[in-house]
């Protein structure tokens, strides 16, 4: 079991409301802030999809380890498959299963080398990795506070709200949610729905909207207008 490990060990699991929503942006972003505070910060992502198999480092890994200047080795994206699909249909579609004590094993080894580990979920929370263990199985084992990423525009009140009920219905702490990428400057939506999510949830705080660049590590702080009170969250 993982438990014993939760008690000594701190992390952040970033999922989303969506793929493609920014993810791996605001990890990268994290990693580079936390490294800048001598803090020892590694990245995982246990499973990436639409991975050719003459590619070493999954897209995601790559991003990060370069942005964050961490090193990419397997354990950080132990379970990768080719087609660019929801896990378990990639896996059934390639004659396997996704195996989530691969995952676990990777993890465990991650903790020992890592004073703070950054956790990239794939999709949403409510995605399928086998039969009966979905994201959010793999988020309660771990035990990390979540952040929730979303779009900034129309549509994202529901979509994150759902998120956000979804983890709380499984007590996944949540930490607050940021938005991401481009902002239509037509979209009066963008402006509004950060107030209203957080009124609707309850409270989850609103920590800022991160536009995407190629540097996080040059962003950095003024992508994440509320990154001190993250860090302050996480105990940092």
């Amino acid at each position: 079991m993982w438990t014993d490990m939760n008690m000594r060990h701190k992390g952040l699991f970033i999922t989303g409301t969506d793929t493609g929503v920014g993810k791996t942006f605001v990890s990268a972003l994290l990693a580079a802030a936390l490294k800048q505070r001598g803090i020892s910060v590694g990245y995982m992502k246990p499973l990436a999809t639409g991975v050719p198999d003459d590619v070493a480092v999954p897209e995601d890994l790559a991003f990060v380890a370069r942005m964050a200047s961490l090193d990419a080795s397997d354990d950080r994206c132990p379970l990768r498959f080719r087609r660019p699909m929801a896990p378990l249909t990639a896996a059934l579609m390639e004659g396997c299963d996704v195996d989530p004590d691969v995952i676990r094993n990777a993890w465990k080894r991650l903790v020992e080398r890592d004073e703070f580990l950054i956790v990239e979920g794939v999709g949403g929370v409510l995605v399928p990795l086998s039969d009966g263990f979905m994201v959010s199985d793999l988020m309660k084992e771990m035990g990390y506070p979540a952040l929730v990423v979303a779009r900034p525009g129309l549509g994202t009140i529901n979509h994150t709200l759902l998120t956000i009920e979804a983890l709380r219905r499984r007590f996944i702490p949540v930490i607050g949610f940021v938005t991401s990428g481009a902002i239509d400057p037509g979209d009066e939506a963008a402006a509004t729905n950060p107030a209203v999510i957080e009124d609707f949830s309850g409270g989850v705080p609103f920590l800022g909207h991160v536009s995407f660049c190629e540097d996080p590590v040059e962003a950095f702080p003024e992508r994440v207008p509320d990154m001190e009170a993250l860090l302050k969250v996480l105990n940092l």
